[in-house]
């Protein structure tokens, strides 16, 4: 019996302490659940319909939630990256505070917030700012990120934090970037389920190599050479794998590193290739392809591509080689 109650007297003693522990553990941290300059989380992104971001160079990103499309407006001009979008949302739903930052540091972390911070202003259906987020840089050990927050009922805090996302080791600074072509939605053909009606590749050089597939309603396909001729169809399946490999197309990054002589010069050229899609809606659309090339000749990775808006990007072979394949490969 004595033996025991040493047992449960122990028990007791460590589950206090245990207790006695975390308290202090939460007090030290703060209780970030109830402190109002803590709450930087959306919980519901679909309700944000414009962010804003600014940073110390004067450089600026406006996205606005499109009701027309699924893609986001950039500046009013703009079609913005999908993906870039998504994971700002992702972001404003997951973010969480690990904890504020300590005294030694608060000094430094306030002057740098605000000499350097990119400010990110998220609306919903408002007019002014629900959260207004101030993104600092990591902290040392990359894996958080210093943070303030703004709210029309708080005002500006004094209190940086230190938060990540949820599920992930890392730092967010990178999330909010204002440069407008990294921003710019880089697709070249968006077609969805069965819309995609019909490919023309024409090899401008090499005439006998170019074709063109069309598929009707029910999937069903037919191959055409460069002259329109129909033509048998040996391998069903790889015509249809090469027919959808069309449907979504992006090319690498407006970022070309051409002067602009350098641009009208290819403008002014012969494109190698030139693709053109249909789809069943009507809508049409062509990419011009011309050869990058080096001293010994064509880039073995990289293309340039001709928009529509007559824009020169440039574009990974790795993405484009598959859809130029010549009409004897079928």
């Amino acid at each position: 019996m004595k033996s025991n109650l040493k047992i449960f007297l122990v028990l007791v003693v460590v589950t206090m302490i245990t207790g006695i522990i975390f308290i202090i553990q939460k007090s030290s941290k703060g209780d970030l659940s109830s402190n109002v300059q803590a709450d930087f989380s959306i919980p519901d992104t679909s309700l944000v319909t414009k962010i804003f971001i600014a940073d110390n160079q004067g450089g600026e990103a406006l996205l606005e939630r499109s009701v027309d499309t699924r893609f986001w407006t950039l500046n009013g001009e703009f079609l913005a990256r999908k993906d870039a979008t998504d994971l700002l949302l992702k972001t404003f739903s997951g973010i969480e505070v690990k904890g504020p930052v300590n005294e030694k540091m608060r000094g430094t972390v306030i002057r740098n917030l605000a000499g350097s911070a990119k400010k990110v202003e998220i609306y919903q259906r408002g007019d002014k700012p629900v959260k207004t987020w101030y993104v600092g840089t990591a902290t040392p050990s990359h894996t958080g990120t210093y943070m303030l927050l703004e709210t029309p009922d708080l005002g500006m805090s004094d209190e940086p934090f230190v938060v990540s996302l949820k599920g992930s080791i890392g730092f967010l600074t990178t999330r909010f970037f204002t440069d407008i072509n990294e921003w710019r939605y880089t697709g070249v053909f968006d077609f969805p389920g069965r819309s995609l009606a019909e490919v023309t590749v024409i090899h401008h050089d090499t005439p006998y190599h170019s074709y063109t597939i069309k598929s009707n309603r029910n999937g069903g396909i037919s191959l055409e050479n460069g002259a329109g001729a129909l033509l048998s169809i040996q391998d069903t399946l790889k015509v249809q794998d090469q027919f959808l490999r069309f449907r979504k197309v992006h090319f690498e990054s407006y970022n070309n590193h051409l002067t602009e002589s350098g641009q009208e010069s290819i403008r002014n050229a012969s494109p190698a290739f030139t693709i053109i899609v249909k789809g069943f809606d009507g809508e049409s659309s062509s990419f011009d392809l011309f050869w990058k090339q080096n001293e010994s000749g064509p880039d073995e990775e990289y293309m340039y591509g001709l928009t529509k808006a007559g824009e020169i990007v440039l574009v990974q072979r790795y993405v484009f080689d598959p859809l130029i394949e010549v009409l004897s490969d079928f």
